[in-house]
C-alpha cells in the first residue's frame, strides 16, 4: 500500500497565488488612488471657494486690498482664520495639491493664484460657476496662456470656461498649470 505524503505546495503553485495576491493588490491600489485623486480635486474646489469668500468678507468694509501686496499679510491672514486651516503648513499657503498659493492685491481687485495643480483638478477649477444671481465678483480668470473674462471679444475667450476649452488650457503635468483668479 503506497501512502502518498505530499508535504508542502509546489513551485507553480506558490507562483500562482503571488500572481493572484499581486493581481489584487495593484487593483486596490489603483482605487486607492483615483478615490485619493477625487478627494483632491474636491478639496481644492472647496479651497478657492472658502479663500475667496473669507477674503471678501475680510475687506468688505474698506473694499481696499492692497494689505494683500505686504510681507507679513499672510501671518495675519492665518492668525485671522481668513485661509483656512487645511491650507497652512509652516507659515505658507498650499493648496490640496501642496502647490503654492499666491495673493496680491490693488485699491479695487485681488488675485489669488494657485501653481502646480494636476489635470484633472485644473479642468474642476477652471470650468467652476461663479455666478450667483447671474452676478460674479470674478473679473478674470487666466490660465495656460489665456485670459478669460465675462465680455471677452471672442466666444472661446469669455467666462464660464467651457470642459473643451478648460481640457486644452489645462497641461498635463501639473507643474505647467497655473491659474489665476482676479476678483472685485
Amino acid at each position: 500500500m503506497l501512502k502518498n505524503c505530499q508535504k508542502g505546495s509546489s513551485m507553480i503553485e506558490v507562483i500562482g497565488v503571488m500572481g493572484v495576491i499581486a493581481m489584487i493588490t495593484t487593483g486596490i491600489f489603483a482605487t486607492v488612488s483615483k478615490i485619493y485623486d477625487r478627494y483632491h480635486q474636491t478639496a481644492i474646489v472647496t479651497q478657492i471657494r472658502d479663500l475667496q469668500k473669507n477674503i471678501q468678507m475680510r475687506y468688505a468694509t474698506a473694499a481696499d486690498y492692497r494689505d494683500l501686496t505686504k510681507n507679513n499679510i499672510v501671518q495675519t491672514l492665518i492668525d485671522e482664520r481668513v485661509i483656512p486651516f487645511d491650507m497652512v503648513s509652516g507659515g505658507k499657503v498650499y493648496h490640496a495639491y501642496n502647490g503654492p498659493v499666491d495673493l496680491d492685491g490693488t485699491q479695487y481687485n485681488y488675485t489669488i493664484t494657485f501653481s502646480d495643480i494636476k489635470k484633472p483638478g485644473c479642468i474642476d477649477l477652471v470650468t467652476m460657476d461663479w455666478t450667483v444671481n447671474n452676478t460674479s465678483d470674478l473679473i478674470k480668470l487666466e490660465v495656460g496662456g489665456k485670459t478669460f473674462t465675462w465680455t471677452g471679444n471672442s466666444s472661446s475667450n469669455r467666462l464660464p470656461v467651457s470642459m473643451g476649452m478648460a481640457n486644452d488650457v489645462c497641461k498635463d503635468k501639473r507643474e505647467d498649470n497655473v491659474i489665476k483668479w482676479t476678483f472685485q
